[in-house]
């Protein structure tokens, strides 16, 4: 979490006022209504902004575990998926696609693959999509998609269609050119990518199965930004958004 707050910082200098965790009491209560323990990285996650976490999750709502458990407790067991399922964010738009985080799905470092459900009977069987490999891989994208790129003055996106088994390959070249234009690769996440330079930021979305990919990019100086979209554009199946 601590990388995590150091990139949100980097674009909102006092970010980590604007967070606030919940105490080790509600995630113990949390456990009690869900009957199986939480994933490591979730308690993490919440006890440094299970609260408030600002500009980060404006777009999502009822993240704080004791609104968790108020959901699980009013809403229609009917309606939801089984308890192999937590409830971490809840989407506001008219798809209602929620995120939940799959428990029998463990990724890296005490973490779960993220996938999308609306409430429904049986609708975990029919409509579930997956959104990303892990919650923290979720968090690091979002950062820069909610809180980095909208400091800068322009920006665009682009999707590209891959197919395997040269997608690895490609994905890796795409990362190159990025490079080779003087961005910096984060360390981490690894299957989605974050790219920084002084002047712009890209973030790289990659789903947890499919081949393809999209990126935005955010900018400041017009020229700049014409230049690189000329040069990603000029790359073969790489279409504007």
């Amino acid at each position: 979490m601590n990388k995590l707050l150091m990139l949100l910082q980097r674009y909102v200098p006092d970010y980590q006022n604007l967070i606030e965790g919940v105490h080790g009491w509600a995630l113990e209560e949390l456990e009690e209504v869900l009957g199986r323990p939480l994933p490591g990285f979730y308690r993490t996650f919440a006890t440094f902004m299970g609260k408030r976490a600002g500009p980060l999750l404006e777009h999502v709502h009822g993240y704080d575990p004791l609104e968790v458990m108020d959901f699980y407790q009013l809403t229609p067991a009917s309606y939801l998926p089984p308890k192999r399922f937590l409830y971490v964010f809840g989407d506001s738009s008219t798809d209602a696609q929620h995120y939940w985080l799959d428990l029998e799905a463990p990724s890296e470092d005490e973490d779960c693959q993220v996938v999308r459900i609306p409430l429904g009977k049986e609708a975990w069987k029919t409509r579930l999509s997956q959104a990303y490999v892990s919650l923290q891989e979720m968090l690091f994208v979002w950062a820069m998609r909610y809180v980095g790129l909208p400091t800068f003055e322009y920006d665009a996106e682009y999707l590209l269609d891959m197919a395997p088994p040269d997608s690895e390959q490609e994905v890796e070249g795409l990362a190159h050119v990025f490079v080779k234009l003087g961005f910096a690769r984060l360390s981490y996440p690894r299957r989605c990518m974050l790219f920084e330079r002084d002047d712009a930021g890209i973030e790289l979305y990659r789903h947890p199965s499919a081949s393809g990919l999209s990126f935005r990019v955010g900018m400041q100086g017009r020229e700049e930004f014409r230049r690189f979209q000329a040069i990603v554009e000029d790359i073969k199946g790489i279409k504007a958004v």
